[in-house]
């Protein structure tokens, strides 16, 4: 018998303000599109003793916890290993579409994976540059190694907004010259060759191009575009999202959807065209509206919620 002891490295983010902008009737179905440690499918359940959850992640890594989860939950919890690309298929081999009441994104990278230096998910301590989220497609040492320096060039600017990306892109194409890059730390001193320290506290020079090819390797911008329109597709009516973004590239996507489906006109972007009149999607209502933020109580008691930006938005 497995012993229901919840073990949360991750700790949820905003989630007493997630927790109260989404539906809370009886009998009500939820989809976690990102499980990880659970935090916020174990808040769901624990909110209504009536209430179901379908949780997704990517990473196999989290059964460890899902067991836990069946044992205390029984039938209102189970599992998918999937992506959230797979939303709307997973919901019709449920028989869940139009049934849904809340869906929750908790974007990005979790702590568990982070700490897990054999993931390379950091650069704090050296391990394999592996980066991925699952166990498929290629690593970030092979995305290094196969690819030109135009190609990383463009990849570090578009997905991790480096201004230093064409001088970073240049040390480390002239460093694979003498020898294959393949742990985190050969990837830090190549970075800092070319970007140093400020003296003034900001963030590591590393920070940008571990999350640009974080980004790249996960598919992670497409995926949230295709999560986002399965996720409108699938929920029943007055159903909720609710998404937690950690950086301006995956807020500005979530913003724009949301803003796209609610009927808003906004200025041409790279991620969605200028909307005209008579072609006005009004599939949602936003609820927030103002992107709500941790509080400093929050960032004090968890430094990685300091970024956190939460939106929430209601099918019509």
């Amino acid at each position: 018998m497995i012993k229901s002891s919840f073990n949360f490295l991750h700790k949820s983010v905003l989630l007493n303000e997630t927790l109260s902008l989404l539906p809370n009737e009886d009998n009500s179905i939820f989809i976690d599109g990102t499980f990880g440690d659970g935090g916020h499918t174990k808040a769901i359940l624990d909110r209504n003793k009536t209430c179901k959850v379908y949780a997704i992640d990517r990473d196999p890594k989290v059964k460890k916890n899902v067991k836990v989860f069946q044992e205390k939950y029984k039938k209102r919890f189970k599992f998918i290993l999937g992506k959230i690309s797979d939303l709307e298929k997973i919901a019709v081999n449920e028989n869940l579409k139009n049934k849904i009441s809340g869906i929750l994104f908790d974007l990005g990278v979790s702590t568990r994976q982070l700490k897990d230096f054999k993931r390379g998910f950091s650069f704090q301590k050296d391990g394999p540059l592996d980066m991925r989220m699952g166990n498929n497609g290629i690593t970030a040492s092979e995305f290094l190694n196969s690819q030109n320096e135009k190609e990383i060039s463009d990849i570090i600017f578009k997905y991790g907004e480096e201004r230093s990306s064409r001088n970073i892109a240049k040390a480390i194409t002239n460093y694979k010259k003498k020898k294959r890059i393949k742990n985190t730390i050969e990837l830090v001193n190549i970075i800092k060759s070319v970007k140093k320290v400020p003296k003034k506290k900001s963030i590591h020079p590393a920070t940008k191009t571990f999350q640009a090819i974080r980004i790249y390797v996960n598919n992670e911008i497409e995926e949230l575009k295709i999560g986002l329109v399965s996720a409108i597709n699938v929920l029943k009516k007055k159903g909720r999202i609710a998404i937690i973004s950690f950086h301006s590239l995956e807020d500005r996507v979530v913003k724009n959807f949301l803003n796209k489906n609610s009927g808003k006109i906004y200025n041409k972007s790279r991620y969605f065209p200028q909307l005209e009149p008579n072609n006005i999607n009004e599939s949602l209502k936003i609820i927030t509206k103002k992107v709500i933020k941790p509080m400093k109580k929050e960032i004090l008691y968890n430094y990685y919620s300091r970024s956190a930006k939460l939106r929430v938005a209601e099918k019509k």
